[in-house]
């Protein structure tokens, strides 16, 4: 049996966490909120201030075998740091489809109340057109301990601004 390929280049947040739709679904809640009835914790509309030490393939990017690690600061709508991501992409796979470049990301999320931990694979060519992107998300400590959801980010200012969005929700188990 042959699998059938998925449309997307890389999974959507309908496959990470079917309940972070609804919990994005309306008016965002302020940064931080519990949104009523969802068992979401919803962190919106922050900044990430990127410290990007970029290795690159090529000077033409993104290009397979581009590499970065980084050290960037959260903030709210208000320029308060609220956490701090820390992790590194590896640009591994080109699409023979459209030529767009595929990353894979890993990083730790440091928050004051608690840990979330994010992986998976990026379209690096659609973050430098300034589409979303989604990865995986897992609350590893504190108040996310046990929540799964999504890290989104949006390119603004090449490899120093972005915008992210962080839902995390309860599974059965919790």
């Amino acid at each position: 049996m042959t699998p059938t390929p998925s449309p997307l280049p890389v999974p959507g947040i309908p496959a990470m966490c079917p309940q972070c739709l609804t919990a994005l679904d309306g008016p965002l809640p302020d940064v931080g909120q519990t949104k009523s009835g969802t068992g979401c914790v919803v962190r919106t509309g922050l900044a990430e201030h990127a410290d990007i030490t970029f290795h690159a393939a090529t000077t033409v990017g993104p290009t397979v075998g581009d590499r970065n690690t980084h050290v960037d600061r959260l903030t709210d709508a208000h320029g308060t740091t609220v956490g701090t991501i820390t992790g590194g992409g590896w640009k591994v796979f080109e699409h023979p489809r459209d030529g767009h470049v595929l990353s894979y990301y890993r990083e730790e999320i440091e928050f004051p109340d608690g840990t979330v931990v994010t992986s998976g694979w990026m379209d690096s060519t659609a973050v430098w057109s300034g589409q979303w992107q989604s990865l995986h998300a897992v609350g590893t400590g504190g108040a996310y301990h046990g929540l799964v959801g999504v890290r989104q980010i949006r390119q603004e200012e090449p490899r120093r601004l972005f915008r992210a969005n962080i839902v995390l929700c309860a599974t059965g188990g919790r």
